[in-house]
């Protein structure tokens, strides 16, 4: 009897070992695997690319490209400097960049321009140098400011009379030293003479002038046309 009840109580362990091993398994295994899981990391392309918003991901920025002298011809349709508007790209005959200055958000170009307007009769040449300021937008550089250094053209002088030249607003006006000219206007009670021994001449502002010359001939005189300060 005490041999069936002994028998008895080892089957009883045994059965009970086997149910609880899996238990005890779990147990184990499953703390092995969260414990493992906080030191696991998956690097994928994103995370390379700085596709993530995680900690030390980086950002790649694709920046637009800066304006052509194709482009700026364009952006300068319907804008305005003293004496000239830009009213179509047909009008330039020469345009080029001859100096650039540039930040991550602006970029400043400076331009020498050769110009006919589009509706003229005779073939009468505007050189023109300006400043053109971009600044970056959400997506792309846009036409902020034009400035102008200079306008000039040529007008042709007969001898021994005085003819009408139109000034510009808000314009002095540097003859060309090369040709013995006189100058008066409206505005002004007095002459003015320039010359080949008169450098640096600049005339006041006026609504127009009036100029002759001492030349026994015709002589084509370049005008200088300079914003105030």
């Amino acid at each position: 009897m005490k041999k069936i009840l002994l028998m008895f109580l080892v089957f009883i362990l045994l059965a009970g070992s086997l149910m609880f091993i899996p238990v005890i398994r779990r147990i184990v295994f499953s703390r092995w695997s969260s414990a493992g899981s906080v030191q696991s990391y998956s690097y994928t392309g994103e995370n390379l690319k700085g596709g993530s918003s995680g900690e030390g991901s980086a950002t790649v920025e694709k920046k637009a490209p800066e304006p052509t002298i194709e482009r700026i011809k364009t952006d300068l349709i319907g804008r305005e400097i003293p004496g000239w508007k830009f009213d179509k790209v047909s009008e330039f005959v020469n345009a080029s960049i001859t100096s650039v200055a540039r930040t991550d958000i602006r970029i400043d170009y400076r331009l020498e321009l050769r110009m006919l307007p589009f509706n003229t009769k005779e073939d009468t040449y505007y050189d023109a140098q300006i400043f053109t300021t971009y600044l970056m937008g959400d997506e792309d550089w846009y036409l902020d400011k034009v400035e102008e250094i200079f306008l000039s053209f040529e007008v042709k002088i007969p001898p021994g009379r005085w003819i009408n030249i139109g000034g510009v607003a808000k314009c002095d006006l540097q003859p060309d030293p090369k040709n013995r000219l006189v100058w008066t206007s409206k505005s002004w009670d007095y002459e003015v003479s320039s010359g080949p021994n008169i450098s640096d001449l600049t005339l006041p502002p006026a609504l127009s002038y009036q100029v002759k010359s001492k030349s026994k001939h015709p002589v084509t005189v370049k005008l200088k046309f300079i914003p105030e300060l």
